[in-house]
């Protein structure tokens, strides 16, 4: 199998970002290979992770890797998305079933992420038996914010891949990342820059119409950034709410933007924990 630009990134991200060990595996589906990794005890109950857009796998399990020690991380590499799964397909609905089937999991709590978030709601909508719950962590799928704030990323992230040179990458991490730009981890950098430069950047996100999901009866908890440019706290935070009759809390993270800081993570993940024990208990 020929390597994809990613590949030598996403190896650098699991052995940089990722603290405990990861086991890789692949899964052949109705649709496909997908390449996953797993963390945390196999006999755990599991626990979907879906990454965000335009950034590999590992890196957004970083931050919720801390859950590994109560839980198995089921993390796959989306289709279409910087990684190695191989499976191609926009239908992102029935690539997560057929996975969850290739994995032989009947029934499992989700978290999505950004990107991921959108390709949850698909699933959900196709088959809600299928999850336990949903968690929603700065999450496409309900729109997005205004055009400035939109502009303050898109700008020189377009100038940037014409025109690679560092000043334009900080300007716009600058606008996306709770951390200063410098502050970050060189492989996030490095991942980000090469996303900018050769993947095909997204102009819309995944998700269902919120028609669709009001019928949905799954216990769902969202986590929205105060100062997202995408998807900020003020406009993602109500329409979550008045989405889901089953809505248990929606969480704003204040002093945060889109890529979540380490205070953030930690918030995220302290909050995620309890969301799910709450929901195991009854």
């Amino acid at each position: 199998m020929t390597a994809t630009p990613f590949e030598p990134l996403y190896d650098r991200a699991v052995a940089e970002l990722l603290d405990g060990p990861v086991e890789e595996r692949r899964i052949e589906t109705a649709v496909g290979e997908t390449h996953l990794l797993l963390a945390g005890d196999p006999d755990a109950k599991p626990l979907l992770v879906l990454q965000g857009g335009n950034v590999t796998t590992p890196v957004t399990l970083a931050w919720v890797e801390a859950l590994a020690d109560e839980y198995r991380l089921l993390a796959p590499d989306t289709p279409g998305q910087p990684g190695k799964t191989t499976a191609r397909t926009a239908d992102y609905g029935r690539w997560l079933v057929a996975l969850l089937d290739g994995l032989g999991v009947e029934a499992v709590p989700a978290v999505g992420l950004s990107h991921g978030a959108g390709v949850l709601l698909e699933a959900l909508v196709r088959a809600p038996d299928r999850f336990e719950s949903v968690s929603l962590v700065v999450p496409a799928g309900f729109g997005v914010g205004p055009p400035a704030g939109l502009a303050r990323v898109g700008v020189p992230s377009l100038a940037y891949r014409s025109l690679p040179r560092r000043w334009l990458l900080d300007r716009a991490l600058g606008s996306l990342a709770t951390e200063p730009p410098g502050s970050l981890p060189p492989v996030v950098r490095d991942t980000i820059a090469a996303a900018l430069r050769t993947a095909d950047l997204m102009t819309g996100f995944p998700g269902p119409t919120r028609d669709a999901l009001r019928t949905v009866g799954v216990p769902v908890f969202g986590v929205v950034a105060a100062d997202d440019p995408f998807f900020p706290a003020r406009t993602i935070g109500p329409r979550i709410r008045t989405t889901f009759p089953e809505c248990r809390e929606v969480l704003t993270l204040p002093d945060e933007r889109h890529f979540l800081g380490p205070a953030g993570r930690s918030q995220l993940c302290h909050a995620l924990r309890g969301f799910l024990e709450s929901e195991a208990t009854g």
